[in-house]
């Protein structure tokens, strides 16, 4: 199966480790022209993720997360927007997307209404399914944001607010082990 990933790309630190990233995978979207987005495209290179559809914005910074885990497993974060913000409609390669298998587009809510609603249904149109995530499930009015890129979906309000794939748990994370 081919996925393509598109919307955030975040220079993020994760602790849990992969063992394998199937080939043939892509990833689209913006990043900026900095030492943060040259690691962000060598450690998908490395992964033989294809990032031949990542964008650079010379005038916007990568965006970069800090999450600082607290002892009970709270997870704040520190969000540095940047490149994200920058990736526009013009900038999707279209028969890229409709080539795919799958579609994930992340960071939903950040893109807008319009870019998500347009993308999706570029690829249900295409035969291509798809799935979303979200920066800030459940806060900012999220759901509210991406209502027109859940319609042709069949969902509703009242399902939005009550499907368990997406309301926002309001419970603390496990917590991490130490370090020995």
């Amino acid at each position: 199966m081919n996925v393509i990933t598109m919307g955030a790309h975040i220079l993020d630190v994760l602790v849990r480790p992969v063992t394998d990233i199937p080939p043939g995978q892509e990833t689209a979207g913006a990043i900026g022209a900095d030492p943060a987005g040259d690691l962000l495209v060598s450690l998908r290179d490395r992964a033989c993720v294809d990032t031949c559809l990542v964008v650079r914005k010379p005038d916007v910074p990568t965006s970069i997360s800090v999450l600082p885990i607290r002892p009970n497993g709270e997870r704040p974060s520190l969000h540095l927007l940047g490149a994200n913000l920058a990736y526009t409609l013009d900038d999707i390669d279209w028969a890229a997307v409709a080539a795919q298998d799958h579609l994930h587009l992340g960071g939903t809510e950040m893109l807008g209404s319009d870019f998500a609603t347009r993308v999706l249904r570029h690829a249900k149109e295409n035969g291509v399914t798809t799935s979303v995530d979200l920066i800030a499930p459940g806060g900012m009015g999220t759901f509210d944001l991406i209502a027109p890129a859940l319609a042709p979906y069949g969902l509703s309000a009242a399902q939005r607010r009550t499907s368990p794939r997406l309301h926002w748990r309001r419970r603390p994370r496990r917590r991490m082990p130490q370090a020995p």
